[in-house]
């Protein structure tokens, strides 16, 4: 492979758990109500969009693989998380990932909805000890979808079998794919270098999930379903 698959992984499990260390600590169940829609975490300076943090890296064919994400908070505490992953040099070139808090009843998983399009349900593929990760393997028209929408919705429920519902606005998300701007990532590492105990429960819990993923790349991520049906749970 193209891509030093192990950085592919590192970048996708790090941007993916990257949140407040409040986050991290928090162990309560999602609140039972819907909250309301928080200020998403604001991207490092000189970054393409303040909504959205991007990391890159290049491939020996000089193209580039790059990882989108948006961290969704409130009070600090962690609500959800949006990644995008464009790796040319993997056979699913465009992957998105969406995570929610810990608490959440699995077998509803997580209904995605841009806007009032149709929502699609997505089965919830893996649990670390802070949060419920979702993942669809989209296209140029999903992403499409996303640069021309709004926000994104995610609803999951929780155990009193409540909605919950988070959102990841979408303003900047175009500017941040379409930007040539992005981090490395060894500046994202240097970023989050000063964060000293944080930084390593990260990288063992990336480790971690590395691992995971890898030992599951026998099993592609569910295909974003055509019109907006639900795909099969697993």
């Amino acid at each position: 492979m193209e891509f030093r698959k192990p950085l592919v992984a590192g970048l996708t499990a790090i941007a993916l758990m990257m949140s407040p260390v409040a986050a991290f600590a928090q162990d309560a169940a999602p609140a039972t109500e819907a909250p309301a829609a928080a200020a998403p975490a604001a991207a490092p300076a000189g970054g393409p969009s303040q909504n959205w943090l991007k990391v890159c890296d290049p491939l020996e064919s000089g193209q580039k693989a790059c990882i989108m994400r948006q961290v969704v908070l409130a009070n600090g505490q962690f609500l959800g998380s949006f990644l995008l992953r464009d790796d040319p040099g993997q056979e699913s070139r465009l992957l998105a990932v969406a995570a929610v808090p810990l608490g959440v009843l699995l077998p509803f998983g997580l209904t995605w909805q841009i806007d009032g399009a149709k929502p699609v349900r997505v089965p919830y593929m893996i649990c670390d000890p802070t949060s419920c990760a979702t993942q669809l393997v989209i296209n140029e028209q999903y992403v499409n979808s996303l640069k021309g929408g709004n926000k994104l919705t995610l609803t999951a429920k929780n155990r009193q079998n409540q909605d919950l519902t988070i959102e990841i606005d979408l303003a900047g998300f175009t500017a941040a794919y379409d930007s040539d701007t992005a981090m490395t990532f060894e500046q994202f590492q240097q970023e989050t270098s000063g964060e000293n105990a944080l930084e390593q429960v990260l990288q063992d819990r990336a480790e971690s999930l590395r691992q995971q993923l890898t030992d599951q790349t026998g099993a592609p991520a569910p295909e974003a379903a055509p019109e907006g049906e639900a795909p099969a749970q697993q």
